[in-house]
């Protein structure tokens, strides 16, 4: 059987030169001369995140889910969402799924599923690691860093918080992302 969704194909595309027009050993813009799909020449700019990003959807035995609503500089407002950040330099991305868990809600896992991974954006490349936890208990060894003190972290029926991905009062979308992945894990 085939997959109707197969990936395997050429690259239409050709890069002519690299320019790396910013770089903070996190975040580095690039812009590429490329030749085209279409043999034209044109210009590809993209950010490239260093490291792997994670998000995890804290599920309690009730079936409650944990999220975090914080202010989103860029966007000018608050956004509710899964745990969810960068891993360090030389961080693997389940070590910094447990890490922003706890930092983030003062939590603790035993039970660690993945839920694959993905990418939010075609001029943004950092891949996302999505992490089901589960048999969660609370750690007072937490520790959030500046940007994070603003943060409400909430307990929500899963139920509720995959309504608000539909409906777009969670518009963060790798939330979303991982908000239905972990529904249709646990069979929701």
């Amino acid at each position: 059987m085939t997959d109707a969704l197969d990936l395997t194909g050429p690259n239409p595309w050709t890069t002519s030169s690299r320019r790396v027009v910013f770089d903070d050993g996190r975040l580095r813009l690039y812009q590429d001369q490329v030749l085209q799909p279409d043999g034209q020449q044109g210009a590809y700019a993209y950010l490239e995140v260093s490291t792997p990003v994670v998000a995890v959807v804290p599920v309690d035995e009730d079936g409650n889910v944990y999220l975090v609503r914080q202010w989103r500089y860029p966007w000018g407002h608050n956004s509710w969402e899964i745990p969810s950040g960068g891993a360090d330099h030389g961080e693997d991305a389940l070590a910094a799924a447990k890490r922003e868990l706890a930092e983030e809600v003062a939590l603790l896992a035993t039970e660690w599923q993945p839920l694959g991974g993905g990418y939010s954006s075609a001029t943004i490349r950092s891949h996302w690691h999505f992490y089901l936890a589960r048999d969660l208990r609370p750690t007072d060894t937490h520790q959030r860093d500046g940007s994070e003190q603003d943060l409400i972290a909430k307990r929500v029926p899963l139920a509720v918080a995959i309504e608000a991905a539909m409906d777009g009062r969670i518009a963060h979308g790798m939330s979303v992302v991982g908000l239905l992945r972990a529904a249709r894990r646990l069979g929701i």
